[in-house]
């Protein structure tokens, strides 16, 4: 199975995705919890925070990455003679 993940998609798309498995795992059992319990621990709280944080910071690195791509192309575009 973890072979055919890593050739149906690229290695950024790979740890991306277990990013979000993640994050569904994580708030799957936090509201098993919420139900049982009737509160979420502060641990797991942290950790779903956590998980926004980092897949917000990925999305938005990759749109600066993007930009300073086709920023350079443009500047390479316009120094050809």
């Amino acid at each position: 199975m973890k072979q055919a993940l890593r050739d149906c998609l690229s290695m950024n798309e790979y740890r991306i995705s277990a990013i979000i498995i993640g994050f569904f795992i994580t708030l799957g059992v936090t509201m098993l919890q919420y139900l049982r319990l009737g509160t979420i621990d502060m641990n797991v709280q942290n950790l779903i925070l956590t998980f926004i944080y980092v897949i917000g910071g990925i999305q938005v690195s990759q749109h600066v990455k993007d930009i300073a791509i086709k920023n350079r192309e443009d500047r390479a575009a316009q120094n050809e003679p």
